[in-house]
């Protein structure tokens, strides 16, 4: 049986380092703690995500952190190609086919073994030569449990993939509406807020992955306007979601069609109005904050994530 160090970008978590040095074939964890959090600096995720997993895999080449590794970002396993190292397995690919990042991902991960986070991400990597299989993804954030509003309360968050055509729609809907509707769009814009006949739609700016979390579990419910494309994009936003207890709505999108199960996760028509769909999701009497935890606890945690990758590391 293959023993592996997990690399990570970012803080270290207790609880996360744990729960991956549970699992017999992880024997370390190693992290580069100072990482960009959003990934990018001065605008620039070259000077962001490049540079810091190169940094990560410079620190690498000390004898104390043996491989294998399990680079848990794609371009981790970049930096460690870039560095000499061919022993790795990469979980995510995060790019569009034939993208600029997607060509330099193919040229540097080559035939490492890629755990991607959905099946459409998985077919034009291996027509290209790739060695890729898909599991779906989980985590333990931490968020709070369900916390509502006194009004109905939309959550839009993360920035890989929203449409903003759909967005626009919501806003307009909201604006519209007769019936007190809070909507958040934490998706980067810069912080404003826009009030109309009691309806309220703030834009709180850059958050912290706590406040993020602290913020979402205020919600109704949680909708995911994703544009059109392969990549995964929107599933860290789902399972943080589930984690609080609170249902999902997402529209269609073929990197976010396996996550679009259980009884508190929904398609969205796009081609509707938004806002009946999304009060009619949250009105559900059987969708319980406990029984939606319950679910992720089972199919999207950290727990459960760890354990099917674990299934395909030898």
């Amino acid at each position: 049986m293959t023993s592996y160090t997990l690399l990570a970008l970012g803080p270290s978590s207790p609880h996360t380092d744990s729960e991956w040095l549970n699992h017999p074939q992880i024997t370390a964890v190693f992290q580069h703690r100072p990482a960009a959090p959003n990934g990018k600096r001065l605008g620039s995720r070259v000077l962001g995500i490049g540079l810091d997993a190169l940094i990560l895999a410079v620190r690498t080449l000390k004898p104390s952190v043996k491989g294998p590794y399990i680079a848990n970002n794609p371009w981790i396993g970049a930096a460690l190609r870039l560095t000499g190292r061919t022993n790795f397995i990469v979980t995510g690919i995060y790019a569009e086919p034939s993208s600029r990042s997607w060509k330099v991902l193919r040229k540097l991960i080559g035939g490492a073994r890629v755990i991607a986070l959905s099946k459409s991400e998985i077919g034009p990597w291996n027509a290209d030569g790739g060695n890729a299989q898909a599991v779906l993804y989980g985590n333990s954030f931490g968020y709070p449990l369900q916390e509502p509003s006194p009004h109905f309360h939309i959550f839009v968050g993360g920035t890989s993939d929203r449409d903003p055509g759909i967005i626009s729609e919501l806003v307009e809907e909201v604006l519209r509406s007769r019936t007190p509707v809070r909507l958040t769009l934490a998706t980067g814009e810069p912080a404003s807020e826009t009030q109309r006949n009691g309806n309220v739609i703030k834009r709180p700016g850059y958050l912290s992955q706590h406040d993020f979390g602290q913020l979402l579990s205020t919600a109704s419910v949680v909708f995911l306007p994703i544009a059109q494309g392969t990549r995964a994009a929107g599933h860290m936003v789902l399972v943080g979601a589930l984690e609080s207890g609170i249902p999902v709505c997402v529209t269609p999108s073929e990197g976010m069609k396996e996550y679009v199960i259980g009884p508190a996760v929904t398609l969205c028509d796009p081609t509707r109005p938004i806002l009946p769909q999304l009060r009619l999701l949250a009105s559900k009497p059987h969708l319980q904050s406990g029984e939606i935890r319950e679910f992720w606890a089972d199919t999207f945690s950290l727990k459960s994530y760890i354990a099917r990758v674990g299934e395909l590391l030898d």
